[in-house]
């Protein structure tokens, strides 16, 4: 079985994917100012999400997901709520 790439070197290379894909999209100060990141463990997977936190868990207003194999380090972004910029 191959070996496990560790949290923080997945958790670096999911900050530069979602750093590349926010770079199409307007983020209001207010939400730069008080994103929070959280990581999930599912499986052979790491989900990093970047969100705004609320009074309540079920308040959060998540902006991004990415989801990375913790055996390849391969993962996809997905940005939620956002307006992508004009070219």
């Amino acid at each position: 079985m191959p070996k496990q790439i560790p949290l923080d070197k997945l958790q670096e290379r999911a900050r530069q994917m979602t750093r590349l894909e926010l770079m199409k999209f307007v983020i209001p100060d207010e939400l730069q100012t008080n994103l929070t990141l959280g990581v999930q463990f599912d499986g052979d997977f790491r989900i990093f999400e970047l969100y705004v936190p609320g009074e309540r868990p079920s308040d959060a207003r998540v902006v991004s997901r990415a989801r990375l194999n913790i055996y390849s380090g391969e993962g996809q972004v997905q940005v939620e709520g956002l307006v992508k910029k004009e070219l």
